[in-house]
């Protein structure tokens, strides 16, 4: 069942939320390299064929056994691999029939992970296929989303950074956020729209499901807050050490915006929650490598990364993709990346690992999955 609440918590707002987490981080200061923080576990080589091939990993999601690989941008393609890197089928295509999807956009998986769901954001519906590819049903979006994740299977978290009007609210209220059943009855939602033709920035992923917990970022914002059922909850509240967050208002213009992450270390949205940890993405200007901080949930400590490196596995270290078991982080790269990497490699690394690597790997390969366990 449920109860509609409308809550538009501001991200200082952070007192009292008993499950909250203060998360300062300082750049100057006890940064450590990455191989400090985590262990290089594994790389998963994604078989190249005729018919899979994808341009650029937007998604990675994990189910019985399997790797499903969602590229929005390139192949516009949903496809299945086993866990060795085996392609196995691929799930849907891009067009206008009934088991297709007009525009791919964000995927997700049901709660017990046997359908993958497709938001088509053309046909503007939800469309349901199991992990082997069999098309099982559409359902009608109940307000404009472009990500969501479901509560249960019938309650979605839904996010469109333009914002909905919602019935019984006046059309002065556009909540960016909302957690409604598939019938179009609102439980919650909050964080008002600031879209407009003068600023239409947003983050790449703002809506994400970690096991059974969905969280969702703000637009720039220095909160991440959990969404259940019934509530919205602050989470973890960053604070970056001589940064003044930016706040995003009616004001707020696409040069104001430039102006300040051309200045500002900033939180970007990504975030991966682990098991025993969280990590953060903090995109630093004019940084050649990737930055990020860690929060050890055992240790109740905040680590950062310095860009120095020992293992070769870390050369080509990019924001985690997806969480993979208890406390294992994903990412991807390009095989031509790892080609013109292929230097140092094997300048770091152990020479047999290393050919296994680049055996059979040319440009036209797919990506390879790297897999990296926390230590912290």
């Amino acid at each position: 069942s449920c109860k509609e609440v409308h809550q538009d918590p501001l991200p200082v707002n952070t007192k009292g939320c008993k499950e909250m987490v203060e998360i300062n981080i300082n750049l100057d200061k006890n940064s450590i390299p990455y191989d400090s923080l985590m262990a290089f576990v594994k790389f998963v080589k994604l078989e190249t064929t005729g018919n899979n091939l994808i341009g650029s990993i937007s998604q990675i999601l994990f189910s019985q056994n399997k790797i499903i690989i969602v590229d929005w941008e390139v192949s516009k393609s949903i496809t299945v691999y086993d866990e060795s890197g085996r392609f196995l089928n691929k799930i849907g295509a891009l067009g206008q029939g009934p088991e297709e999807y007009v525009f791919l956009r964000h995927v997700a998986l049901t709660p017990d992970k046997s359908m993958v769901v497709v938001l088509d954001m053309g046909s503007r519906s939800m469309k349901y296929y199991s992990i082997d590819g069999r098309f099982i049903k559409s359902e009608k979006t109940p307000f404009w989303f472009s990500h969501c994740e479901f509560i249960t299977d019938n309650i979605v978290a839904g996010e469109y950074n333009g914002g909905n009007l919602l019935p019984r609210h006046n059309n002065q209220y556009k909540p960016q956020l909302v957690t409604t059943t598939l019938q179009k009855k609102v439980c919650n939602s909050g964080f008002q729209s600031y879209y407009s033709k003068n600023f239409a920035a947003t983050t790449l992923m703002p809506l994400r499901k970690f096991e059974e917990e969905v969280f969702y970022s703000p637009p720039f914002s220095d909160t991440i807050f959990q969404v259940t059922q019934n509530r919205l909850q602050a989470r973890y509240h960053l604070k970056i050490q001589g940064t003044t967050p930016f706040v995003i208002d009616k004001n707020t213009t696409k040069k104001s915006w430039d102006e300040y992450i051309n200045k500002n270390p900033f939180f970007n949205g990504d975030i991966i929650e682990l098991k025993d940890a969280a990590i953060f993405h903090i995109f630093e200007p004019h940084l050649k490598w990737l930055r990020f901080a860690i929060y050890s949930k055992k240790k109740k400590q905040v680590f950062t990364c310095d860009g120095t490196l020992h293992s070769p596995f870390f050369y080509l270290f990019d924001a985690p993709k997806a969480r993979y078991k208890e406390n294992m982080i994903v990412i991807d790269t390009r095989a031509t990346f790892i080609l013109e990497g292929k230097h140092a490699f094997y300048q770091l690394g152990e020479k047999s690992l290393i050919d296994n690597l680049y055996h059979d790997l040319t440009e036209d390969s797919n990506p390879v999955l790297f897999f990296y366990k926390i230590k912290v």
